[in-house]
């Protein structure tokens, strides 16, 4: 029997040892652990097969002696991974599938080039679900592990305030921070409209009647002589300073929350992949698609981490709907 001791089980990541029971697929020689191989019912490497692949003749150490890997950037593409092998495969799917045109859409998230655990999380899983500006987060990430502080500044932040964190889907902190900030506006609005109506009953007027199609500015002269000017000034210079208190709060947690978030869904991923669930789910996503399981989770948390422009576009759509009528 071969020494799989140098490579890795491709399902649960970890090193074959001497004493593992292992077992290999019959059609190409792929190593699994029994346990894992039960899991997942099937070699992970079975969209291969139409190709001819063979474990023994065209593998790649995982751990090799010597890495050279092609860097680029914060990232590098393991030696090994197959174009041809894709392009075999996406043809027998073709030929399988009872819609020709259908075709699977393949992502492959990159591998992170440095390795290590943050707080018994492994960098690759965070770079992985973080996508965007992963080197930025890992470092701080690190700095927040060493020094146990939760305190920081993120400028995203600073600039967006809770469209930041909804763009980074921290949805549950940005939803509670967008309810607090709208609670001020309105706060400061209705503080405005009962303590200084004079002024805002003229300010309306202005408003009203001003035409944009003059080419002059309007005349704001007559809210100086109105009697409660005082009142709405101090009621607006004590709602900017609640404002940029809670823009700096944001500001300052923004990467204590951010770190929670991606550990989190990091955390829901492992146990949902001991529990037997698949990686891909959609119908657009199968394990066709010739790569392999360490890709494969890298894509699943890079779906479930990265961005989004959508949540952050529809809560300044409401806000703007909302304050409208008001």
């Amino acid at each position: 029997m071969p020494n799989y001791e140098k490579y890795k089980c491709p399902v649960c990541n970890q090193q074959f040892s001497r004493d593992d029971d292992i077992v290999t697929c019959p059609e190409c020689g792929t190593p699994h652990h029994r346990e894992c191989y039960g899991l997942t019912g099937h070699c992970v490497n079975r969209g291969l097969h139409s190709t001819g692949y063979s474990f023994l003749e065209e593998h790649k150490p995982i751990i090799p002696e010597k890495p050279q890997p092609a860097i680029t950037g914060e990232y590098y593409t393991p030696q090994g991974d197959s174009t041809k092998a894709d392009s075999n495969n996406t043809e027998n799917d073709e030929e399988q599938s009872p819609i020709p045109s259908f075709q699977p859409i393949q992502f492959n998230t990159p591998q992170y080039k440095e390795e290590g655990e943050i707080d018994g999380v492994s960098i690759n899983d965070i770079a992985a679900t973080v996508r965007t500006n992963p080197k930025r987060f890992v470092d701080v990430f690190k700095k927040q592990s060493q020094h146990r502080k939760k305190l920081g500044w993120n400028w995203g932040a600073f600039f967006f305030g809770v469209y930041y964190y909804l763009f980074r889907k921290m949805y549950k902190q940005g939803f509670a921070f967008f309810c607090i900030q709208f609670s001020v506006i309105m706060l400061g609005d209705t503080a405005l409209f009962k303590l200084a109506p004079k002024y805002m009953a003229e300010l309306q007027r202005i408003v009203t009647s001003f035409d944009p199609t003059a080419g002059t500015a309007p005349d704001v002269s007559s809210l100086i002589g109105i009697s409660d000017a005082q009142t709405a000034a101090t009621i607006v210079y004590a709602m900017l300073g609640a404002l940029l208190l809670f823009r700096i709060i944001i500001t300052v947690f923004a990467d204590y929350f951010y770190k929670g978030t991606v550990f989190d869904i990091i955390k829901k991923v492992s146990e949902q992949i001991q529990d037997g669930a698949s990686f891909i789910s959609s119908p657009f996503f199968t394990q066709e698609t010739g790569l392999n399981q360490d890709q494969m989770r890298r894509m699943y948390l890079g779906n479930r981490g990265g961005v989004s422009l959508f949540a952050p576009m529809l809560a300044y759509f409401l806000f703007y709907i909302v304050t409208s009528f008001i």
